[in-house]
């Protein structure tokens, strides 16, 4: 098996990131849309606030690698 040139990997790498934090980043958009619409009382609320937090820390940790690699680059 043929090692993987180094700047192709991390051009992978950056794709890949692109790839996942893209579809991210809609689902949080409609996440937070849901949040806003419902009342602090409501039973999903706490769930949907939940989610995205969860998900900001995604996309979070996702851009603190995408800075890793372009400073490698």
């Amino acid at each position: 098996m043929d090692p993987m040139d180094p700047q192709k990997a991390l051009l992978d790498i950056r794709r890949s990131l692109h790839e996942l934090a893209q579809p991210l980043a809609a689902v949080t958009g409609i996440v937070d849309l849901m949040l806003m619409e419902q009342q602090e009382d409501s039973p999903y609320y706490e769930d949907i606030k939940t989610i995205n937090e969860r998900l900001e820390k995604i996309l979070e940790i996702l851009a603190h690698i995408q800075e890793i690699v372009q400073a490698v680059t």
